[in-house]
């Protein structure tokens, strides 16, 4: 978004298409990710808490379903002279990568809506939506146009599902934390023995990624794409920080009960989701440009 309004003469319709994309990751990926979370670790939540966590995941869906049509109908504008309406461009869109890749996540959104509304007996329907998530992201964009196909799909899944795990469960994380206690404690403590591992996939996976992606370090400060790629990577770091902030301070402090320890927690998780949000901006950015330039 950013990258296009920096150019000298800006195209705002790309520019409005990045921001919707920018909502569509938050979307989707919180929505698959708070379906993690319930799956894993809803047994430790207070049950309004588990409430708000289904009625957050059937907000996310909505606002999913309808940013990625908004974008898929602005990429029908921009195959048609601005004409969002354009019959035969959708035509050829809903067939089109883009059109597959929002079909695939559609499908994933509304399993995860009937888990939402149902509860765990729907677990298989829920596992199936939070990995047609991921793979919607597969049939679009870089990994789609390098080789090898099948091991940057399965890269890309991998980290996706844990970004979306880790996204996901900040918000919950958070309205624990805020309410304190030993019972609050035992959740954050569980989640981060999990997260552990999640984070481990992450980072192997975008490291991979990368590499298959940019081949050259020189790319990293000669195209657009690596300087969002380093942007990324710059607020990663940042979100490893509060991990282990939360982890070796602020989570021992929630445990011994110490005074306002679950609101400075609950404080910092908030923070934490700002940096989060920016990081699917630089995610945005990257999918705007070609790693090897616009040469």
């Amino acid at each position: 978004m950013i990258l296009e309004l920096l150019r000298p003469e800006p195209e705002w319709l790309r520019g409005i298409s990045a921001a919707l994309r920018i909502v569509c990751y938050v979307a989707c990926l919180g929505a698959a990710g708070l379906g993690i979370f319930t799956f894993g670790f809803e047994r430790l939540q207070e049950p309004r808490d588990a409430a708000a966590c289904r009625r957050m995941t059937l907000a996310l869906v909505a606002v999913g379903l309808a940013s990625s049509l908004a974008w898929l109908a602005a990429q029908v504008a921009l195959a048609s002279d601005g004409d969002p309406f354009d019959a035969e461009v959708w035509d050829m869109m809903l067939t089109s990568r883009p059109g597959v890749s929002v079909l695939i996540a559609w499908a994933g959104l509304i399993a995860l809506a009937l888990v939402a509304w149902i509860g765990r007996a729907a677990i298989v329907v829920g596992a199936a939506g939070i990995l047609a998530v991921a793979v919607s992201f597969t049939a679009i964009g870089h990994t789609t146009q390098h080789q090898p196909r099948l091991l940057l799909a399965a890269a890309l899944v991998i980290h996706l599902l844990a970004v979306a795990f880790w996204a996901g469960s900040l918000w919950p994380l958070a309205l624990a934390s805020r309410r304190g206690g030993p019972a609050a404690a035992r959740l954050v403590e569980g989640w981060t023995r999990v997260a552990i591992w999640a984070v481990g996939g992450l980072v192997l996976a975008g490291v991979v990624l990368a590499w298959l992606l940019v081949g050259r370090l020189e790319v990293l400060v000669t195209t657009a794409y690596g300087w969002a790629l380093l942007t990324k990577v710059a607020l990663v770091g940042v979100l490893l920080g509060f991990a282990a902030w939360h982890k070796f301070r602020l989570t021992p402090a929630l445990a011994a009960n110490a005074p306002g320890s679950g609101a400075r927690l609950a404080a910092s998780i908030g923070w934490e989701i700002v940096v989060m949000v920016l990081v699917f901006w630089a995610v945005a950015e990257m999918t705007s440009t070609s790693p090897q330039g616009e040469g």
